[in-house]
């Protein structure tokens, strides 16, 4: 005959293998999650890499000079002349900094006619 102490013990041992296998599975959902993540991490590395490549063969002085030759006509494309490069000297002056202006300090009494300038929110002039 079961006494009532093998029912609980047979009820906490199937609550513990229930738990177990609950976080087992979860932990192997994560971890497939994280698998998918780094896949998809290692692909878009793969693509930055290959537009670099691409960047780095687009921009080649080589074939900049060509495309300019080739679309002369359509850019209308002149070397720069000296006379367009301007000196330090010919350059706008800066413009000074703005001077903070002097304000007198907001202090309790310290208007001119005497009275209370400090507003608050709570207290009406």
């Amino acid at each position: 005959m079961l006494r009532p102490l093998d029912l609980i013990l047979i009820l906490v041992m199937v609550a513990t293998a229930t738990v177990t296998y609950t976080i087992k599975y979860s932990a192997e959902a994560t971890l497939d999650e994280v698998r998918s993540l780094e896949d998809q991490i290692a692909l878009e590395e793969n693509n930055i890499d290959l537009l670099k490549a691409d960047e780095a063969l687009l921009t080649q002085p080589a074939r900049m000079a060509r495309l300019s030759e080739f679309f002369a006509a359509e850019l209308d494309l002149q070397p720069a002349e000296p006379e367009q490069i301007a000196t330090l000297d010919q350059l706008p002056p800066i413009a000074p900094e703005p001077q903070p202006e002097e304000l007198p300090p907001l202090m309790a009494g310290d208007a001119p006619d005497g009275t209370d300038i400090v507003i608050t929110g709570s207290v009406t002039p």
